[in-house]
């Protein structure tokens, strides 16, 4: 499986269509990239790309506890879940439309930012990636937090 990491610059034309980063491509290496799922992140209101192999995991984890046939709200939870996402080809050369209301939900137009977080590349504006960044001192506090939680779970 593909581990993105770090962050870089793009440019969506006005049909929608952006290429991947050199990087992200290289680090899918040989996996058949025929489509890739895009991911209308509600939590971001970014869109996040994920591999074919990456999403059918999030999919199997997701759903391992739900029981749609019988539980009406696992079934409506599911149906909100994948409305979240679509299958898009992959170019040759990396390139992908992103469809015109992903563009819209996220703000994407013209100059984006293409961050890898881990198993998925999240494409956002680069006007909201300004209003977001961090300083080192709230960094390392988030850091300082996050070993307080680990541990607090090992205790």
């Amino acid at each position: 499986m593909a581990i993105f990491a770090g962050k870089y610059k793009g440019t969506i034309d006005d049909k929608g269509r952006v290429v991947l980063p050199a990087a992200f491509k290289k680090a899918m290496g040989e996996m058949k990239l025929e489509f890739v799922v895009l991911e209308q992140n509600r939590r971001t209101r970014c869109v996040d790309i994920h591999t074919v192999e990456a999403w059918e995991k999030d999919v199997e984890e997701f759903t391992k506890d739900l029981n749609p046939g019988t539980d009406p709200e696992d079934d409506e939870l599911m149906d909100d879940y994948f409305d979240n996402f679509v299958t898009v080809p992959v170019a040759a050369n990396g390139r992908i439309n992103i469809p015109g209301e992903l563009l819209e939900y996220a703000g994407l137009v013209g100059k984006v930012v293409f961050k890898g977080m881990r198993n998925s590349i999240r494409l956002s504006s680069e006007e909201r990636e300004e209003r977001r960044k961090v300083s080192d001192a709230e960094y390392l506090e988030k850091l300082k937090r996050l070993n307080e939680r680990k541990k607090q779970k090992e205790q």
